[in-house]
């Protein structure tokens, strides 16, 4: 076992220094990044309920976070391939601090509003930052291999911050607002030093910019020419939204889920995250590489099963060990989502990334915007448990036969810019 970790982390460290300086910037602050964010996102949802708010009101503060998501994409992206990506990086890590700062001094939960507002602006940002320097760091050939690893060396923190922050929850006051409160405090000053450490590390996408010089037809011309790539680029834009479907419908509800139906404390809590942080580790990187020999495709038909097994067994839980499983289980779509990811960077030119990743994040949010209120309304209305279990079929008879319909892009050339 020894060996077999230590030549995981030779051959990983290998990878990271064959890539571009930016590459290792990004998965630097990824990991930082993840670390701070699961400090409180065992407990997010229960704090909103903490500071008053109902299960229909918690899906409403998802969905306007969707829905400013959606409204800034489309123009955030142009922006960045106009105007370079790393002043909107440093403003996205702005945004996020301020938002996570709104959320330590909130007295209420519609003080929590203006912080979704923010943090939706800088997930944003960063999601098609994060596009445009993975396009142009890592070749196609490598890319799923780099997400997958990016997101495990994330976890490599991001492992033990549920544990300290079950332990910080109980110091602080127990599983309420007050005990929760402290980590926002903490994820703030955090969020600091990555500002810090991104202004002076992170270099402008060459690459990114010579392209962009070449081509500068005006707003309405660079979404004209992007879809040159005919029908597949637009059956793919309904596929990539409808992957962020199940994941925008059960997230602000599966720590209360857990809490309230399942009886789970902090520590189990805390346990679920971990586990899915474990499973991360242990099946991200083999799976990338997986991906980056036989498809995209068929290791995320491979992986679907194994995340709709995550809400069946939430749902039909009866003992700590059967969440934690169904937490570690979760990992799956997160994956597969990464796999996705990896497949919308392959179907365009780099010159044309920043437009395709902020075109696919106005769709993405306009199918996210309902999802949470949609899912308040299921819980008040039929149950907590058909919150998990609807999506699972929306997915099956939707996503998954149209992605059947989209070739592969493993070695393919780009679809933007010519016809099917």
């Amino acid at each position: 076992m020894a060996n077999v970790v230590a030549t995981t982390i030779r051959r990983s460290t290998g990878f990271v220094r064959r890539q571009k300086h930016n590459y290792r910037v990004a998965i630097t602050r990824s990991a930082v990044s993840s670390f701070l964010l699961n400090l409180t996102a065992p407990y997010d949802s229960i704090y909103t309920v903490g500071l008053g708010a109902n299960s229909v009101e918690l899906g409403t503060i998802s969905s306007i976070g969707s829905g400013i998501s959606a409204l800034i994409s489309t123009p955030a992206g142009w922006l960045m391939d106009r105007f370079g990506i790393k002043r909107f990086y440093l403003l996205a890590i702005g945004l996020l601090a301020g938002g996570v700062l709104i959320y330590a001094l909130a007295p209420t939960w519609q003080v929590l509003i203006a912080a979704t507002i923010l943090l939706a602006i800088s997930m944003r940002l960063t999601g098609t930052g994060c596009s445009v320097i993975c396009a142009d760091s890592v070749r196609n050939a490598n890319r799923a291999t780099a997400q997958n690893l990016c997101v495990t060396l994330a976890s490599l923190l991001s492992m033990i911050a549920p544990l300290v922050a079950a332990y910080l929850v109980t110091l602080f006051g127990g599983l309420n607002a007050q005990g929760i409160r402290p980590l926002y405090y903490i994820r703030f000053v955090g969020y600091g030093f990555i500002l810090l450490f991104v202004a002076a590390q992170l270099r402008e996408p060459r690459q990114a910019q010579v392209a962009k010089a070449r081509t500068a037809p005006g707003f309405i011309g660079d979404f004209r020419q992007l879809f040159e790539g005919g029908a597949t680029l637009k059956r793919w834009i309904i596929v990539a939204s409808l992957t962020g479907l199940p994941m925008a419908m059960t997230f602000p509800f599966l720590q209360l889920f857990a809490h309230q139906v399942k009886g789970a404390d902090q520590y189990l809590l805390g346990g679920m995250t971990t586990a899915a942080v474990l499973t991360q580790l242990l099946f991200g990187i083999p799976l990338g590489r997986l991906a980056d020999r036989i498809g995209r495709k068929k290791v995320i038909y491979l992986l679907t099963p194994l995340w709709y097994a995550s809400s069946l067994l939430l749902v039909l839980s009866f003992s700590p060990a059967t969440l934690i499983l169904a937490g570690a289980l979760q990992t799956f779509y997160v994956i597969s989502s990464g796999l996705t990811s990896a497949m919308t960077l392959e179907l365009v030119p780099l010159e044309r990334m920043g437009k395709w990743s902020g075109l696919l994040g106005l769709f993405q949010g306009l199918v996210a915007i309902p999802a949470p209120v949609l899912g308040g309304l299921i819980w008040k209305g039929l149950g907590p448990m058909y919150v998990f279990l609807i999506p699972l079929a929306m997915d099956l008879l939707v996503r998954i036969p149209l992605l059947t319909t989209v070739p592969e892009t493993l070695r393919a050339a780009p679809l933007s810019g010519r016809q099917d």
